[in-house]
């Protein structure tokens, strides 16, 4: 017995040269014909559909007989190697077979067999399978004696590698009385490769598809944001096209469907000219604008009816540097400029402001999330008549993907309240982006830093704590990967009652240029709870002095296998309870629950 791997050197002596039989009245000058038959007629096999474990399974009945009296076709799946397709020229051993497949499953460690025939990428061939082998191969004396029963003369292992990239392998095997020789080694590796290249044929255009539909279904998604929103939106190419633009744009400037079938950035210009108090002044900053390509822009603009629009603008460039046109985003502001005014007016007035604005910075509702349940509770401070910082959000960035952020702007106020929205809607655009937490808060801090270097000494350095979480599904558990701006930690609840601080370390966003930030990965499983929570909470102040991070674990252990919002109302009351009943600061928590 021998086992020689890719071109036999010491042993040659061990390769079978005699004719051999493979059908009767097939001789040594017929053998090369059928065999370029026989792989003519696998690749139509393997080419005619791209399901490669269907392809698979018929390539495995078409080499038996022709080549073994069994055949096995692995394909690495993770620390595993999968047996996907079987055959066996008797059907009570082709039973056998697959039974044991299924008790002893092939895995990647092995140093013999198909294992390491896909680690080497070299051939394995046996022209005589000895005891000893077996016993090499098996994982004990129950092992050896089921493969004893299915019988063996001679063993072909190939490699299927394509591209280089290690796929699987393919195990052929005679039984006794037939012995393999090197023709069919090499007929078996010609037919590993055309497998190869049709799994991974296969896999690449299955591949494809599954980007093309997300990058349609993110097509779509960006699409229904913008005629879901309040803003106009309107992109102008370098040459003066309007590329994109939402119908809410056009109700805003008064634009008739003509002039914005037309394209025309100059023609919708000339209509909105005609509708704003300065017109003169209107059309110079937005020439002024298109030729010295700021980062970032923001006026309002008194419009002759007296409606007031912020107009916000950015350049599009590429990864390259390539410019390619420029982004321009108005919210119709009037209401929000009279409610300004009716502040000073009233106390009655500035409450309700007060409320309203909050209000705003806070999603209506949240969103379903399948296999999740959420749960937020927002308690302003003291009597609420100030704008606070504290915020949350959850928005879909992808198929069940999901973006997740709980944050607290320093101060209160209409500043406060400012740099809110701006964190919350920087959050929602920068993960567009990108999927990686850190860098969206990187680009969160670079627009704080903007934002606080524009107002210079007029304005006062804000800054913020926030954590931001993408949240996926697979495989029946919720994955989360988070990252923090010197944001109190989360906390996960196992159903046991155990409490987990999540770590990922980070500093504070809006007070240094380069924000050094982290990120850690959570799996939750059904009845798991993530808890996110601002320093309200933490922080509130008692008789008994600090709430602190201990009562809190406490309390949450208390709660393991609640529901979210149980989770969320009861961590509520105890911050309550333990101030008497009054926030000194807000509170905001969100409880994200594996169902």
């Amino acid at each position: 017995m021998a086992i020689i791997a890719e071109e036999p050197m010491q042993h040659r002596q061990e390769w079978t040269t005699a004719p051999q039989e493979v059908f009767p009245g097939e001789t040594r000058l017929a053998k090369p014909i059928s065999s370029l038959a026989f792989l003519a007629k696998a690749s139509a096999v393997l080419g005619a559909t791209l399901d490669y474990e269907k392809t698979l399974r018929e390539l495995a009945e078409l080499a038996v007989p022709r080549l073994a009296d069994w055949c096995i076709v692995y394909l690495v799946d993770e620390d595993a190697l999968r047996p996907v397709a079987t055959a066996h020229v008797d059907l009570a051993k082709a039973q056998q077979m697959r039974a044991l497949l299924e008790r002893y499953p092939a895995e990647l460690t092995p140093t013999v067999g198909p294992a390491a025939v896909v680690k080497t990428g070299r051939s394995v061939y046996s022209p005589d399978v000895s005891e000893e082998l077996l016993a090499k191969v098996t994982a004990g004396p129950e092992h050896l004696e089921m493969l004893r029963s299915i019988g063996m003369q001679s063993v072909i292992i190939v490699p299927l590698a394509a591209r280089g990239r290690r796929l699987g392998a393919l195990s052929l095997a005679t039984e006794r009385g037939r012995v393999a020789d090197k023709d069919d080694l090499a007929l078996a590796r010609e037919l590993g490769r055309r497998a190869a290249l049709a799994v991974d044929n296969a896999r690449l255009f299955h591949d494809m598809e599954v980007a093309q539909t997300e990058a349609r279904f993110q097509a779509a998604l960006l699409r229904a944001q913008n005629e879901a929103g309040i803003d106009g939106v309107l992109i102008v190419s370098p040459e003066g096209e309007m590329i994109s633009y939402n119908h809410r744009f056009a109700e805003i400037w008064g634009i008739d469907e003509q002039v914005m079938h037309s394209r025309s950035d100059d023609a919708a210009l000339a209509r909105a000219m005609e509708q704003v108090d300065d017109p003169e002044a209107f059309i110079a900053r937005v020439r002024q604008v298109y030729e010295q390509r700021p980062s970032r822009t923001q006026e309002e603009v008194v419009l002759c009816d007296g409606r007031v629009v912020d107009r916000y603008g950015a350049p599009l460039y590429g990864d390259d540097g390539t410019y390619y046109g420029w982004a321009w985003y108005f919210r119709d502001v009037t209401e929000h400029k009279q409610a300004e005014h009716a502040l000073f007016e009233s106390g009655e007035r500035f409450a309700t402001l007060a409320r309203t604005l909050q209000e705003s910075l806070l999603p209506p509702d949240l969103p379903e999330v399948r296999g999740v349940e959420l749960a937020t509770r927002y308690h302003p401070a003291g009597a609420g008549l100030d704008v606070g910082g504290d915020f949350y959000d959850v928005f879909r960035t992808g198929r069940d993907r999901w973006g997740i952020v709980v944050g607290d702007v320093c101060g209160k106020g209409a500043e406060a309240a400012r740099f809110t929205a701006l964190a919350r809607y920087t959050v929602r655009a920068a993960s567009v982006q990108t999927r990686a937490p850190s860098r969206v808060l990187s680009v969160l801090n670079e627009a704080m830093l903007r934002q606080n270097t524009s107002q210079g000494e007029q304005g006062e350095g804000r800054f913020a704590t926030v954590i931001y979480a993408t949240l996926r599904r697979a495989r029946g558990r919720v994955s989360l990967t988070l990252s923090s701006g010197g944001h109190p930690p989360g906390l996960v609840v196992r159903t046991d009652g155990t409490v987990e601080r999540v770590e990922a370390p980070g500093m504070v966003l809006g007070l240094f240029p380069q924000a050094d930030l982290s990120e850690a990965e959570v799996t939750l499983k059904p009845g798991d709870s993530l808890v996110l929570y601002t320093d309200g909470v933490t922080e509130a102040r008692g008789p008994e002095g600090e709430f602190g991070e201990q009562r809190l674990i406490e309390l949450v252990s208390g709660c393991a296998g609640a529901s979210a919002k149980t989770l969320a109302e009861e961590l509520e009351l105890a911050v309550l309870d333990h101030q008497g009943g009054d926030a000194a600061d807000d509170i905001a928590i969100l409880v994200i629950h594996a169902t």
